[in-house]
């Protein structure tokens, strides 16, 4: 019988649980894409632009993905949240969207950024963009 040192054997157990527990994400084609979409987002600035080009291209859970990173990281950016919001009123996520804009106050927006993203709430569902996807 071979005997194998305890280290390896534990090591060699815990790379093929990592491999069995964690899913690759959704999108990314590989680790070094997600790194590089991380990596864009990196500044808080930089993934909000990044999640409007994605929800405008209508990846909107992409979107999501995006402002959610920042904001575990910075949980305070008013933003990040309010597109956060919105996005979530885009896919029909009408208690998550009430949540965030409670949180928030128009009047630390300028009122036509404050219409756009409160109007995904406000139309009927049938004509949200994301309804049921």
């Amino acid at each position: 019988m071979t005997s194998y040192p305890y280290r390896t054997v534990s090591l060699a157990f815990a790379l093929m649980a990592t491999s069995i527990v964690l899913p690759q994400p959704a999108n990314a084609q590989s680790l070094d894409a997600l790194d590089q979409l991380i990596s864009a987002s990196a500044k808080p600035a930089d993934a909000i632009a990044l999640a409007r080009l994605q929800a405008d291209s209508g990846a909107l859970l992409d979107a999501l993905a995006t402002l959610e990173r920042t904001l575990l990281s910075d949980p305070a950016n008013k933003p990040a949240s309010l597109l956060h919001a919105s996005i979530l009123c885009r896919i029909d996520d009408r208690d998550g969207a009430a949540a965030e804009f409670a949180r928030l106050k128009s009047k630390d927006f300028k009122k036509p950024e404050w219409a756009a993203a409160r109007a995904p709430c406000d139309a009927p569902a049938t004509s949200r963009q994301g309804a049921g996807k």
